[in-house]
């Protein structure tokens, strides 16, 4: 995916001025769009097209990093008892602090 958005990005880049697929450089994207990848008023069908790539990217590199787990490893990217330490932790800290202000 990162690639075929790499190619939909140079071609819109070196699109000749005045031709449809360089228009895109200056066209707004849909408001959905717009929204979902919070490209700002300025945003055009390029830098959605940037977004994207980005974003399959991240998922490259989760997809990647993560198909090395086994079985009964931990997820690198969500353990849920360091989530839970973390929570009582702060919790703790807020008793033990509480009324010495």
């Amino acid at each position: 995916a990162c690639s075929t958005y790499t190619k939909i990005i140079k071609a819109i880049e070196i699109a000749p001025e005045g031709s449809e697929l360089g228009s895109w450089r200056t066209t707004a994207p849909p408001k959905i769009a717009i929204a979902y990848w919070k490209l700002g008023p300025e945003g055009t069908i390029l830098d959605l097209m940037k977004a994207v790539r980005a974003d399959e990217a991240e998922h490259r590199d989760v997809n990647h990093l993560v198909s090395g787990v086994r079985e009964g490893q931990v997820n690198p990217l969500y353990d849920p008892e360091s989530k839970l330490d973390l929570m009582l932790t702060k919790y703790v800290q807020a008793v033990m602090t509480r009324g010495k202000d």
